[in-house]
């Protein structure tokens, strides 16, 4: 009975060791088999914008790991594992093509582009010439993805908001007809800005002013003494970053305006804006803005907001998608094309039907505007703070 025991205790102690041993093999070997794709991303490391930016790179890692859980990207039936190589652009253009040489000398061939127009723009020749495929997170200017450039795409076409935000400004406030649009003197904003004022008059209401503020700015009191001088109904601001929403938003409520303060495009992360903001001030702001601590928020948002939080230590916000928003479109590019030949993941990118973003399906689309498809068409997300601090989102029907 006892050597029968001790039998059975050597038998399952061999048995258990062998299955170590082949798991370990096996695992290995499958470790083994899979390779790496390096994606490139020029972002503000250091100087002024870094501040801006630095939830973008903060991201850079979990979004990564994010994108190997779901499996990451197969090609010709070999595996291959993502991992994020970042370059700093120093704020500047110089900076930028400095960043783009030290990718390129790594043989990168897809690179998340820098989220300043100057700087994307001034990269655009040294990557086109050496075939590299950037895709931009966002952007309000769609000139920059046009002819010349073949590899160069946005992953956030915010130029399509325009009809859909004033539908819904229109339907949540009725009594307004005269709109004051006070805009960051930003040359990236040009046809955004022509796409807005035409979109107001389209629907029957005046355009009192149209003025830009010089970038950066933090006294706002000048231009909108002139603003409210014309007695608007609502405030539009185009775009913003936090500091300048903030600005704008404190001192004309302090000014004595009470009506919307508006954005077509994005004023910053919806939960740190209202934060930001003196409550007895934070009230009928409304902007193209996804809050991603909303309950309706896809869950691949969600999943990487948990990645972010445990990994950094970071609350997480709307700036930590934008390499995601990047990044899926080219996974999903080369995927279809089943290579990393940059001229067949463009042509797999420019005539795909479907394409999931973050935040929903979407296409390319912009062949009426820039003559070739490179704007990201879907959805347009919608924030609101209300009276009380609570944040209303959805997103709104179209696209």
């Amino acid at each position: 009975m006892r050597r029968d025991k001790s039998v059975f205790i050597i038998g399952v102690t061999v048995f258990a060791l062998a299955s170590f041993l082949f798991s370990g093999v096996f695992a290995g070997d499958v470790f083994a088999q899979t390779k790496t794709l390096k994606i490139g991303l020029i972002s503000s490391v250091t100087g002024p914008l870094a501040p801006a930016f630095k939830s973008e790179l903060v991201a850079a890692q979990p979004t990564a790991e994010l994108v190997n859980q779901m499996g990451g990207i197969t090609v010709g039936g070999q595996k291959y594992r993502i991992e994020i190589l970042t370059a700093d652009d120093q704020s500047s253009p110089a900076g930028a093509v400095s960043a783009a040489n030290k990718l390129l000398q790594e043989g990168i061939k897809f690179i998340v582009s820098p989220m300043m127009i100057p700087n994307n723009m001034a990269i655009a020749s040294v990557c086109e010439e050496a075939k590299v495929l950037r895709v931009k997170p966002n952007c309000v200017e769609p000139s920059q993805f046009g002819p010349p450039n073949r590899y160069s795409f946005n992953a956030e076409a915010t130029n399509y908001n325009v009809p859909f935000m004033y539908s819904k400004i229109m339907a949540l406030y009725p009594q307004v007809k005269r709109v004051a649009i006070i805009r960051p003197d930003d040359p990236g904003a040009i046809t955004i800005t022509g796409l807005t004022e035409k979109e107001i008059r389209k629907r029957g209401l005046e355009v009192v002013l149209n003025e830009a503020y010089p970038i950066p700015t933090e006294d706002f009191y000048p231009i909108l003494t002139k603003a409210l001088a014309q007695k608007p109904d609502a405030i539009e601001c185009i775009f913003s970053i936090i500091p300048w929403a903030k600005g704008i938003v404190e001192q004309a409520r302090e000014m004595g305006f009470t009506g919307p303060i508006t954005a077509v495009t994005s004023l910053g992360d919806a939960n740190i804006l209202k934060a930001v903001i003196d409550p007895k001030y934070a009230y009928d702001i409304c902007h193209a803005t996804p809050d991603v601590k909303s309950p309706k928020m896809p869950k691949i948002v969600q999943d990487l907001g948990k990645l972010v939080e445990k990994n950094t230590g970071e609350k997480f916000n709307f700036d930590h998608v934008l390499t995601l928003q990047a990044l899926k479109v080219m996974v999903q590019g080369i995927e279809k094309a089943q290579s990393f030949d940059v001229d067949k993941v463009t042509k797999a990118l420019e005539n795909m039907k479907r394409i999931e973003t973050p935040y929903g399906s979407g296409f390319f689309g912009g062949q009426e505007i820039i003559g070739i498809n490179r704007l990201m068409v879907r959805t347009t997300p919608f924030s609101r703070i209300v009276k009380g601090g609570n944040i209303e989102f959805e997103f709104l029907p179209g696209n």
